[in-house]
């Protein structure tokens, strides 16, 4: 419940979200509330600090978050996940802990970001964009991804078994035939 976070200084990062008890792997943690919801062509008009808390809800809408889920920062190796508003431990997360989560989630400009997560897998940059994270981290992201970047990776993985597929005639014969379906479920 959000009584049981408080926004509090993060550093260089700025704000962040940190536990004010411990939580168990799985356990909720708290609903992020959205202020407005706005589409691409509004964001420009939005403030520099609304434009600060904006999550993409599918390509052409996003949502202003409001305190204190827009202050959760970006994590490579997040102890939090978000599916839709919900926010839930990743791992067990123990009191005084920042919560994090990581915005590849939702993410698909491909911007390249500045990262000061500190984690030991991180770069110092993130390319924020689901299609960034490396395909074990997408299959385990997927489940909690919004609808239309699990779309988006069904149609990829569709794609990438169709082009793997060798039309029978340009093989010999002696080769057992692989459906799309097949190739796509090993990837």
């Amino acid at each position: 419940m959000i009584g049981d976070v408080a926004v509090h200084d993060a550093g260089r990062k700025g704000k962040g979200v940190f536990a004010l008890r411990d939580f168990r792997k799985g356990e909720f943690i708290f609903r992020r509330r959205h202020g407005k919801v706005v589409t691409v062509s509004q964001i420009r008009s939005l403030s520099a600090e609304d434009r600060r808390h904006l999550c993409e809800l599918d390509r052409k809408k996003s949502a202003v978050l409001l305190p204190p889920g827009c202050f959760l920062n970006h994590s490579c190796e997040p102890n939090a996940m978000r599916s839709g508003v919900k926010v839930f431990a990743w791992r067990a997360i123990r009191r005084g802990d920042e919560i994090t989560i990581d915005y590849r989630l939702n993410a698909f400009s491909g911007e390249r970001s500045s990262c000061a997560c500190g984690s030991a897998s991180c770069t110092g940059t993130t390319t924020l964009d689901f299609f960034s994270l490396d395909r074990p981290t997408q299959r385990r992201y997927l489940p909690y991804a919004p609808q239309f970047i699990r779309r988006e990776y069904r149609a990829r993985k569709s794609d990438a078994g169709v082009k793997r597929t060798t039309p029978a005639s340009l093989r010999g014969s002696d080769q057992p035939t692989r459906s799309a379906s097949s190739s796509a479920r090993r990837s």
